[in-house]
């Protein structure tokens, strides 16, 4: 949300946003910007500059780093085997979580967004519980979740 009014969250928008692409090139936030999407890239076109690409891929790893970058604001506390709490400093929010061999739920409106459009998906609240654990990725906690759960 900018500026007091909401956008609607879209598969495109929550991962190719203006916003993004303002961040990944450290552009100031009254940069005027227009973005379409391609197969594989972004065609960015900055008022008073040559358009360029950005490829999917780069704003995928911007989503993940995000979120990764926004846990370190975010403290977590066990509740039960499994469950958590984690509060969000800059927000002063409190999510509920569960940490499960499949994945890392929350109750926040991101994690929602990216079941709904990617079934599955990481919130920068459950980085937070994947550092509590130890973990850098949620890859690295499920196969070490598979690992223990096969093991003879």
């Amino acid at each position: 949300m900018e500026q007091g009014f909401s956008i609607m969250v879209t598969y495109t928008n929550i991962l190719f946003s203006v916003s993004a692409v303002r961040r990944m090139l450290g552009l100031d936030s009254k940069a005027t910007i227009q973005i379409r999407e391609f197969f594989k890239v972004i065609w960015v076109w900055i008022k008073g500059k040559r358009p360029t690409f950005i490829s999917k891929t780069a704003f995928k790893q911007h989503f993940v780093d995000r979120r990764k970058a926004d846990a370190q604001d975010v403290r977590v506390r066990a509740i039960e085997d499994g469950s958590y709490t984690a509060f969000s400093i800059m927000s002063g929010r409190q999510y509920s979580l569960k940490a499960t061999e499949k994945a890392i739920a929350c109750t926040c409106e991101d994690y929602y967004n990216q079941i709904q459009f990617f079934g599955r998906g990481v919130c920068k609240h459950g980085y937070a519980v994947l550092n509590f654990l130890g973990f850098n990725s949620l890859k690295d906690y499920l196969n070490d979740c598979y690992t223990a759960n096969n093991k003879l």
